[in-house]
């Protein structure tokens, strides 16, 4: 690979300053002229049939501008990714289907004025039983949360491979459980929020933080009947996000706000608000069953998925698809049988976070192998390693893909890392347990041809000054994407990063990306961004060639200059070139497309390893993580210091989801509606030793040889600590996420079943 100046370098991320300053404009930053603000009234009743709406007392108010009820929006009412089946508003005479439902919304001159209003609209309602777990929602006669959908299931997916049964029939030692895994909040800084206009020209202007501004203005479309032609979103930063932001949230509200009142609105949700109305990590029960022989070689594995889809499709299908492929992980297995379910309830909406359902799936196949390994009196990473993918094998599952096997890497990198397990004192109360997980994230779904996945757009512009802008349709989320198409940008142009401008998330402006999430901008929008300039580097360099009277093949972009390599003398300045090209007329704008060949592969795939050691006290229960280490395969790292500060927020995530969170529901309320209640990890649980690193196998299809990186790092983090424990106490545990409680049980039982023993052979 030829010697690159930026892209692999940890150049300074171009958003830094701005941020760290205190300069960045969010969306509840920007302030318009005779702005007025929005607040939407929910229902306070997962399931309820709306009777009347009084607004009379709020409209009475003075200052208060417009308050919006369902008969006033035009349009289907209905919008949602790719099932549009979700109100805007819930009209008279419908029902409400979770907390997060809005039937009501009120525009007003102030903030306080706004929150006054809505309080003033009497709703009455017919509450009804609510259906509050998959389990009910699925007995026959149940009430159908959507009518279309027979005893409420979302979606179905299944997956085979080989002859299960025999596969078990030829295994000598069977294991199997079942795992519940929790409801996760994606607990991101800032709420949704946003700005909407409409301008002289009827175009509706929509400025909010977001995920997606093509679906956002797909829905809007959808929902209240305006042209796409009259549609402009133009995401903002976004203050985090991790999936809570990839279906539109409050973008369509605000548009009718701003539609129907024709004054500018902003729509800020406080955090309660925030906390009922986004997507959570789908909840699911998970029944996992290996087979295998004595050796430790596995024959058959089995798996079905029941997962809560909450009362909407959105990303569900996705995310369970994804669920039920990912129980296979980086194993040759070759009878497999996997299916998932997701079912219609009334609790808190579920959808996409980090990982799209691998975490889930990577609990119960970690945590059942280190079970298999107990049973079989193996060492749990010598069982791994008997079953690991080889170069040249398929995974076992419908992850088809052709990214390089490097498990073997991975587990030496991370036993350098880890170094010998810490021990306690001989009579000390308190145990230190030790475990390595592995797992395989997909970080590219471009095959997969679902609305603005399947494909990723970007254009570049050199100015006649010889700066750059970028245009690319994904989201800065904090992941520092705006920095790695910048690096890409300036290393093939051979321009510094002061001279590219990156533009994101503008429908107008952007060539259609699709989504950010699955881990797919700095790979799909890298690849196009490649594509763009390399039609661009042509055009330069014939002109450069020109005017320099050599051959454009001989011609090299380094320096800030188009030249023979070596001979400054015989050279322009990048800008000479640019302005030359200006003037007589040669096109200085690109777009370039990319789209992974569906014949190749349907997801890209890469290898991950996590481990940790943690110290448990079973005379109090309490935990400490002492070490945690990831180890992933980035394929060419384009930029180190984001790259190892992404694996470790995956990794703080994936501790918040396996020791402390869990976002639960009574009768379809949350019961930790807000930070006060909702545990999230904080400075004080990370362990002194907590280390990132990476192997590089660089991918053929990738730009620069780069693979995602993004999820990767909270696939399998979760269960290594889970796993972890239960190597301290010698047994598993299988509450999620473990307590003090839990643990403090598991020790009874353990001397339970001692002093049974004892008596036994006394």
């Amino acid at each position: 690979m030829t010697e690159q100046r930026i892209v692999g370098k940890g150049v300074e991320r171009v958003d830094a300053r701005a941020k760290v300053m205190g300069q960045t404009i969010y969306a509840g930053d920007i302030r318009l002229p005779g702005m007025h603000y929005g607040k939407i009234v929910f229902s306070p009743h997962p399931r309820a049939r709306v009777l009347g709406i009084d607004c009379s007392a709020a409209e009475a108010m003075p200052g208060v501008r417009k308050v919006i009820t369902a008969r006033d929006l035009p349009g289907s009412n209905l919008y949602g990714y790719e099932v549009a089946h979700r109100p805007v508003l819930v009209p008279i005479g419908g029902e409400t289907r979770y907390v997060g439902d809005a039937v009501a919304m009120v525009v007003a001159e102030t903030q306080e004025l706004a929150c006054q209003a809505a309080a003033a609209v009497s709703v009455r309602y017919d509450v009804l039983q609510p259906l509050t777990s998959p389990a009910q929602a699925m007995e026959p006669g149940a009430h159908l949360i959507h009518s279309g959908s027979p005893g409420n299931r979302c979606c179905h997916r299944q997956f085979s491979k080989g002859d299960v049964e025999s596969g078990f029939r030829a295994a000598e030692v069977i294991v199997e459980e079942t795992y519940d895994t929790p409801r996760q909040e994606q607990a991101f800084l800032e709420p949704e929020s946003g700005v909407a206009y409409q301008d002289r020209s009827g175009v509706l202007h929509v400025m909010s933080c977001l995920q997606d501004p093509y679906g956002v203005a797909e829905d809007i479309h959808i929902g209240l009947g305006i042209p796409k032609s009259k549609i402009h979103v133009k995401g903002t930063p976004v203050g985090g996000g991790f999936g809570g932001k990839l279906n539109t949230t409050i973008q369509v509200h605000l548009a009718a706000m701003a539609h129907l009142t024709g004054v500018p609105v902003m729509l800020v949700l406080e955090r309660e608000e925030s906390f009922i109305f986004h997507a959570k990590r789908h909840p699911a029960e998970i029944h996992l069953r290996i087979g295998a022989g004595r050796d430790g070689v596995i024959h058959a594995l089995e798996g079905k998925v029941i997962a809560d889809a909450g009362p909407y499709s959105g990303r569900t299908p996705e995310v369970v698809g994804l669920l039920m492929s990912a129980l296979v992980g980086p194993y040759r297995i070759p009878n497999v049988s996997t299916q998932a379910d997701a079912i219609y309830t009334n609790n808190l909406d579920s959808g996409a976070f980090r990982g799209f359902g691998a975490p889930q799936a990577a609990i119960a196949r970690e945590c059942l192998l280190d079970r298999l390994a107990r049973v079989l009196g193996m060492d749990p990473l010598e069982l791994r390693r008997k079953n690991f993918l080889k170069p040249g094998d398929q995974p076992a599952s419908a992850m088809l893909g052709d990214s390089s096997v490097s498990v073997d890497i991975l587990t030496q990198r991370i036993l350098e890392r880890l170094g010998p397990k810490p021990s306690v004192p001989e009579h000390s109360r308190k145990r230190i347990g030790r475990s390595i997980c592995f797992d395989m994230p997909v970080f590219d779904v471009g095959a997969i041809p679902v609305l603005g996945k399947s494909g990723v757009g970007a254009a570049v512009e050199v100015h006649s000054d010889g700066s750059v802008s970028v245009y690319a349709g994904g989201t800065e989320l904090g992941q520092g994407i705006t920095t790695v198409l910048a690096q890409i940008a300036a290393e093939q142009f051979g321009l510094t990063m002061g001279s590219v401008l990156v533009e994101m998330s503008d429908n107008w402006t952007c060539p259609r990306a699709g989504r950010t999430s699955a881990s797919r901008l700095s790979f799909g929008l890298g690849n196009a961004v490649l594509r763009a300039i390399e039609r661009l580097r042509e055009t330069l360099a014939a002109r450069a060639a020109k005017l320099l009277e050599v051959p454009p093949g001989e011609l090299v972009f380094e320096d800030t200059r188009i030249g023979t390599k070596g001979m400054p003398a015989g050279s322009l300045f990048f800008a000479e070139v640019a302005r030359a090209c200006s003037e007589s007329g040669d096109n200085l704008r690109e777009e370039g497309w990319f789209r992974a060949s569906e014949g190749r592969y349907m997801y890209g795939h890469t290898f991950m390893a996590a481990a940790a050691d943690v110290e448990v006290d079973l005379d109090t229960g309490e935990t400490q993580v002492l070490k945690v280490v990831n180890v992933l395969d980035m394929g060419h790292v384009l930029n180190p210091v984001m790259a190892y500060g992404q694996l470790y927020g995956g990794a703080i995530q994936a501790l918040g989801y396996g020791l402390m969170e869990d976002m639960t529901t009574s009768d379809g309320l949350p019961t930790s509606p807000s930070f006060a209640q909702y545990m999230i990890p904080t400075a004080m649980d990370v362990p002194d030793e907590f280390m990132s690193d990476a192997v590089e196998t660089p991918y053929s299809a990738g730009p620069f040889g780069a693979k995602g990186i993004g999820e990767a790092a909270l696939n399998c983090t979760t269960p290594t600590l889970l796993n972890a424990i239960a190597d301290a106490l010698g047994t598993e545990v299988k509450a999620i996420p473990i307590g003090q409680e839990h643990i403090l049980a598991a020790v009874r039982e353990q001397r339970r079943c001692q002093d049974n023993m004892e008596e036994t052979r006394s």
